[in-house]
């Protein structure tokens, strides 16, 4: 008996813990942007409006603090337009990247709901990606490259640093806002003069699952 107590307690400890996981969805809207630097000059685009929507894990680990990985589909890009000598250009890039961020959060813990905020780094993998061009007489449309060869675009690996805020009301419903910073360089052929880093806004709406107060 003494033996087995033990093992009893660390049964009821895990299935204890266990039912304060949550599981999560979001889907919402991304505001996006690259910014390219050549030489002394650096140059961003105009913001790009996307989709998001993913799922997440919430695993509390304190009264006050919870670790939050996620699995999202993230839509990135940007766009610009230029008139010169009555001649418009316009350019739009689109990025599309399953990522996969790992958050740490502090969450208030609050009467009617909870106020949380917290950061963590980030990997995306890019999975598919267009470039168009116009002048108003010529243009191009064309799928984006991904990889590190002479004639690849981009490379597909987006390394971030994500901070995310929001409020978590205790029926399950979920509103986030997070920041996401590039922080490699995405052109394809590595240069000191040359380089690319995404950026973008997330506006999320959720549901949170198991959210009944003990």
């Amino acid at each position: 008996m003494k033996k087995l107590l033990p093992v009893v307690l660390i049964i009821i400890s895990v299935n204890t813990y266990a039912q304060k996981i949550r599981l999560g969805f979001t889907t919402g809207v991304s505001i996006a942007n690259y910014k390219a630097k050549m030489g002394d000059e650096s140059e961003s685009g105009k913001a790009k409006a996307g989709f998001t929507a993913g799922l997440l894990l919430d695993l509390p680990i304190g009264k006050h603090l919870s670790f939050q990985p996620a699995i999202n589909f993230v839509q990135k890009g940007m766009k610009d337009e230029e008139t010169v000598y009555n001649t418009t250009e316009k350019v739009k890039l689109t990025t599309n990247y399953i990522e996969l961020p790992l958050n740490l959060l502090y969450n208030s813990r609050g009467r009617i709901g909870n106020f949380f905020i917290g950061a963590g780094p980030s990997m995306a993998v890019a999975i598919s990606g267009k470039y168009k061009y116009s002048d108003g007489v010529n243009s191009t449309n064309e799928n984006i490259k991904f990889g590190t060869g002479d004639d690849d675009m981009m490379k597909p690996v987006d390394l971030g640093a994500n901070i995310v805020t929001g409020f978590a009301l205790n029926n399950g419903l979920m509103f986030s806002v997070n920041f996401n910073a590039g922080l490699n360089d995405l052109a394809a052929q590595s240069s000191d003069d040359v380089s690319l880093r995404s950026n973008y806004v997330g506006i999320k709406l959720g549901y949170l699952l198991n959210t009944k107060r003990k």
